[in-house]
């Protein structure tokens, strides 16, 4: 592996000390803060790879100091969030605020590589390229199936997304959210505070209909099946490094409703939704993406755009008006 460079940010010595001694002999520069501000001129001077800081910090804490960098860094770097409060609340704000996953204290070394490892593959992974998309003849749906594929900084795009969307009859949606399965449990909550919509997790023979917002749970695919129209879960191998995983999704949609499957794709790290999204498209349905200057992390948005997937490129604030368009037609 390529030399990287590391930042780590945290108000004690000692614990930056230990921390910097875990990468000694590794492939990874390091560079050291004692607070927020001291990293944001880092990043700013540098081009930083991966964040490793802790939460409990006075005056900007490692919340904060997330959401800043998701604003206000133009080349966005792994975040990893470290903390000795383990809690499922805790985990839930950290991943909320932007960062890509969180470590309880005390933070070992195998474990602290191996996530960072991870992490780092599944940035620098790159779709998979077929010379042409499979296009696929259905049966015609009376309703519209809107899938979602997003990943770092999802949460809060998606709380945004359906507060302005509104209550939508004709379409039932089904959201690829990676996360771990206790985030995306809790999510279904946070999600329904803001749409009057019913939010669910997917569970296996779920039937399908409109006016319903399907969540895939943790450590499965979510797919859709046929006769009934209804939820599949797949205990299969990752794809993309991730499970959940947008692209299966996508594919079984574009099977079912052809040319009433939509796929979004928002914020997020890696090339999830890209191989999907060509099945969408050859079976005459949608793509939007987010429009990866204003997204949070801009890879997935991005790398469907570059393969000339994307019927529109727009801002999150405009898709629930440009869906709305296309539900109609």
């Amino acid at each position: 592996m390529e030399t990287k460079n590391i930042l780590i940010v945290d108000d004690q010595a000692a614990q930056r000390i230990l921390l910097r001694k875990m990468f000694t002999g590794s492939d990874f520069k390091v560079f050291a803060a004692a607070n927020g501000d001291e990293a944001m001129e880092i990043l700013k001077k540098n081009q930083i790879e991966i964040v490793i800081t802790d939460w409990l910090m006075p005056e900007m804490d490692g919340l904060k100091l997330t959401e800043k960098i998701r604003l206000e860094i133009k080349v966005q770097p792994i975040i990893i969030v470290l903390t000795a409060v383990n809690s499922r609340d805790a985990k839930n704000k950290a991943l909320f605020a932007g960062a890509d996953d969180y470590v309880a204290k005390p933070v070992f070394k195998d474990r602290l590589l191996q996530i960072i490892n991870n992490a780092v593959i599944k940035k620098q992974s790159k779709p998979i390229r077929h010379k042409k998309w499979k296009v696929i003849t259905k049966p015609k749906m009376d309703f519209y199936a809107v899938g979602i594929a997003t990943s770092t900084g999802g949460p809060q795009t998606l709380i945004r997304f359906f507060k302005e969307l509104g209550v939508i009859k004709n379409a039932a949606f089904l959201i690829v959210q990676h996360g771990p399965a206790w985030m995306l449990e809790s999510f279904v909550d946070s999600l329904q505070k803001v749409t009057k919509m019913p939010v669910l997790l997917g569970e296996e023979n779920l039937e399908v209909v409109p006016g319903i917002v399907y969540i895939a749970p943790g450590k499965k695919h979510m797919v859709v099946g046929e006769e009934p129209v209804a939820i599949n879960l797949l205990d299969t191998e990752p794809i993309n490094f991730v499970k959940p995983a947008a692209d299966p999704l996508f594919k079984s949609m574009a099977y079912i409703f052809g040319s009433k499957s939509i796929a979004l794709v928002f914020t997020g790290m890696g090339s999830d939704g890209s191989f999907g999204a060509g099945y969408i498209k050859a079976s005459d349905g949608k793509v939007f993406v987010e429009d990866p200057k204003t997204a949070i992390l801009a890879n997935m948005p991005a790398l469907v755009s570059k393969l000339n997937l994307a019927d529109k490129v727009i801002s999150i604030s405009e898709m629930p008006r440009i869906l709305k368009q296309a539900l109609l037609k």
